[in-house]
């Protein structure tokens, strides 16, 4: 295999943004429909990074949510499929790649997802 070059982040980068310009809207919706904010971070060269923060108190499982997210990409793009297993992150974080294929290309999505954290019962 080669060494990855700057022209490789130039072109992938190119499609990566223009996928992310596609997909993003949905997929936001999609994880406002399970509880969770979704927000792009990163350069974009390599990879999409996105980071799902749970919004609201009723926020579904990390498997809803991103059976929820690559339900919208493949409304756009016709597929996606995870990619590997969950990982553990710092901070609770969980992280899942998923893969999908678009034109001759195929993208990263490196979706990162925060714990849900319970409410403290009050006291009587």
């Amino acid at each position: 295999m080669r060494d990855r070059t700057a022209a490789d982040d130039i072109v992938q980068g190119a499609a990566n943004r223009a996928l992310i310009d596609l997909i993003l809207p949905p997929m936001r919706i999609a994880a406002k429909g399970v509880g969770y904010a979704v927000t792009v971070h990163g350069s974009l060269n390599r990879d999409i990074d996105l980071v799902a923060v749970p919004w609201t108190e009723t926020a579904k499982t990390m498997d809803r949510l991103v059976s929820a997210l690559c339900g919208a990409v493949a409304a756009v793009v016709g597929n996606c499929h995870r990619n590997g297993d969950v990982e553990d992150k710092p901070h609770g974080r969980k992280a899942q790649l998923l893969l999908t294929y678009c034109g001759e290309s195929h993208v990263t999505i490196d979706l990162s997802v925060m714990p849900t954290i319970a409410k403290p019962k009050t006291e009587a």
